[in-house]
């Protein structure tokens, strides 16, 4: 397919992309940037740069991860400590401030979100090593899990199943985000050696998830996220090492796209044994998010 690169106005860059609908019902994009004024962004055109709105949440600091609900309610995490996780529930427009209750830990910037379509959420705080969750919709969180670390958390539910990624060590799973204040059972997966980076994921279909790792390498679990083996690595363009690194994955249930460090875009219709860069960005700027035109979970 054919990209298109799109520049908004006083936007420097989109760090996460959602899908989801407006109050008409039509399909809409939103974003969020750690632009300060114009920390939200929505269209239901995407590739027109006139046709975004953008919005300032109170509060300092831009958004750093943005999640549609199928609830249709939308939870963006902060950049900055003391207002950690927003909610909107009029698209977008207006956005209150989230409670982190006693026992979840100190709040700090939220770097990915995850739902389950019915009210359930999860936010990762990577510098912390926690994952808190919010079962009334994101009005209030209490910590789910402490993983020890502080690294990055990519998070993402499918298939009845939870996975956390961090950066550099584990792949987490839980299959029961409990309704209640106690923290949740998560299993510690070993992952191939990759010694490396990895905190990209995305769900295929059915069982068969995709994960990308650093120096371009990228693994698929056919077990629901339990087990997980190698497969082809994506190209190396530049030079450097870390050239193409991945940064984002996406599928839809067919074709799986991969952004990343330099702004390359790869695709793969064969779950990863072969890949092709389908665009590169203009001035090689790093891509950092890619998702489907699809409410999650799909």
């Amino acid at each position: 397919g054919s990209w298109t690169e799109v520049s908004l106005a006083g936007v420097f860059s989109f760090k996460d992309l959602t899908f989801g609908k407006n109050g008409s019902g039509t399909d809409t994009w939103y974003g969020c940037s750690t632009s300060d004024s114009k920390a939200v962004g929505y269209s239901t055109d995407p590739t027109d740069a006139n046709s975004w709105t953008t919005v300032n949440p109170p509060g300092s600091g831009g958004g750093m991860a943005i999640e549609y609900g199928a609830t249709e309610t939308l939870i963006m995490g902060r950049e900055h400590e003391n207002y950690t996780i927003r909610r909107s529930t009029d698209f977008g427009v207006n956005w209150s401030d989230a409670t982190i209750q006693t026992g979840a830990g100190n709040s700090k910037s939220t770097d990915s979100l995850a739902t389950d379509g019915e009210g359930v959420w999860l936010a990762g705080m990577g510098n912390l090593g926690i994952i808190l969750k919010s079962f009334d919709d994101g009005i209030n969180w209490y910590k789910s899990a402490d993983l020890g670390s502080d690294k990055h958390i990519g998070l993402e539910y499918a298939n009845g199943v939870w996975v956390a990624t961090e950066e550099g060590e584990t792949i987490n799973i839980c299959t029961d985000v409990g309704e209640d204040t106690a923290t949740d059972s998560w299993t510690a997966i070993s992952p191939p050696v990759w010694a490396r980076a990895a905190d990209a994921i995305t769900h295929v279909t059915g069982s068969t998830w995709m994960l990308g790792a650093a120096r371009r390498n990228i693994y698929k679990s056919t077990d629901n996220a339990a087990s997980w083996t190698d497969v082809t690595k994506l190209a190396k363009p530049g030079g450097s090492q870390t050239s193409n690194n991945p940064y984002s994955m996406a599928s839809d249930g067919t074709s799986i796209v991969v952004v990343g460090k330099e702004g390359y875009i790869n695709v793969s219709t064969n779950l990863g044994s072969t890949w092709a860069v389908a665009h590169t960005m203009s001035a090689n700027q790093s891509l950092v998010s890619v998702e489907y035109n699809k409410v999650k979970p799909f």
